[in-house]
């Protein structure tokens, strides 16, 4: 099932804070919902924002090397969560990891990456990226088709698989203290 903030896709830029304000149940509609609602609505505009585009894009199909808008690999989706807020954030993957300020799982807010070290067929393993919109949830583009659970989703961040799988956390933007 897909969940949509509809105007996102149609509007960028400062007004992109204000839709999502607007339309934030529509945001954040789903599982975990009225957390999710709280802490965007406890957070600065730029993370509301960020998330808010991210939130946007479950249930979007995955696909390798692609940045939206309907299609991302995991790094893709980050970068075009933060691309459409106007916030510079690298393409790649590696580069997104080496481009915030490490941060405790504890303190992520809406908008921090989290990288996750995933199985993959060949045995070796893969990192991967996903956008967190709440203390426990993220957004993430998962290798695969939508039936075999592939594509852009939520998950659970101290669910059992992703909390086995965590490496890091990276903080782009500032602290919800600061403006901006």
């Amino acid at each position: 099932m897909k969940y949509r903030c509809p105007l996102t896709r149609a509007r960028a830029g400062a007004g992109l804070a204000l839709v999502c304000a607007a339309t934030l149940s529509a945001c954040t509609a789903g599982p975990q919902s009225e957390s999710v609602q709280q802490t965007l609505a406890q957070t600065t505009p730029a993370r509301r924002s960020v998330a808010a585009v991210a939130l946007a894009q479950v249930g979007d199909r995955y696909a390798r090397h692609m940045a939206g808008p309907s299609q991302f690999d995991d790094s893709g989706l980050a970068y075009y969560a933060y691309r459409r807020n106007g916030r510079a954030l690298p393409r790649s993957l590696a580069d997104q990891l080496n481009a915030g300020q490490p941060i405790p799982l504890a303190q992520a807010q809406p908008g921090d990456l989290v990288f996750f070290r995933t199985d993959s067929k060949d045995g070796r393993g893969r990192m991967t990226v996903g956008v967190v919109v709440d203390p426990n949830v993220a957004v993430i583009a998962v290798p695969g088709p939508s039936a075999q659970g592939g594509g852009v989703r939520r998950i659970k961040l101290h669910g059992r698989y992703w909390s086995q799988r965590l490496v890091g956390v990276s903080r782009i933007l500032p602290n919800r203290n600061t403006s901006s």
